[in-house]
């Protein structure tokens, strides 16, 4: 069992590993999931038919019609295959900026990342993994709306 300070200390981590995945993770790749959701719920034809913002920057316009007619040309398999790719980024991403923080903790290069007024290298010692970077797999699986970390 653990001991006062340690619940408060895991309490803290809980909150760290909640915003961390919810905020590098889980709101990316909803994104991302919203935007092949709408190039999939029209034809190319009648995304084009649709009336544009006049107001809208013609190079944002451009952008997105890209994103569109890619993501609407793809096939099932493709398509698969992109949200695993995308899930897999996001997670590496995520995976190397905690490395990054945890290795330069006590040097000029820190970012001095907190939770709550308490430095986040207060926590390491609370981890199962020994590492923030080792417990994103962990945090992954129990947090997130999408599941393990992908590879």
């Amino acid at each position: 069992m653990l001991s006062g300070k340690n619940q408060c200390n895991m309490t803290k981590l809980e909150k760290f590993a909640e915003i961390l995945i919810q905020k590098l993770r889980d709101e990316n790749y909803e994104f991302y999931l919203s935007q092949k959701n709408y190039s999939q719920s029209m034809t190319l034809d009648e995304y084009n038919q649709k009336s544009k913002n006049p107001n809208y920057d013609t190079e944002s316009q451009k952008t997105d019609d890209e994103r569109f007619e890619f993501l609407n040309s793809l096939s099932a398999k493709q398509i698969e295959q992109l949200d695993k790719l995308i899930l897999s980024t996001l997670d590496s991403t995520a995976f190397n900026f905690l490395r990054e923080v945890e290795e330069n903790l006590l040097t000029d290069k820190s970012i001095g990342m907190t939770i709550e007024k308490h430095n986040v290298e207060q926590f390491t010692k609370e981890l199962l993994s020994g590492t923030l970077f080792g417990e994103y797999f962990l945090w992954c699986k129990q947090k997130s709306k999408f599941g393990k970390y992908q590879y």
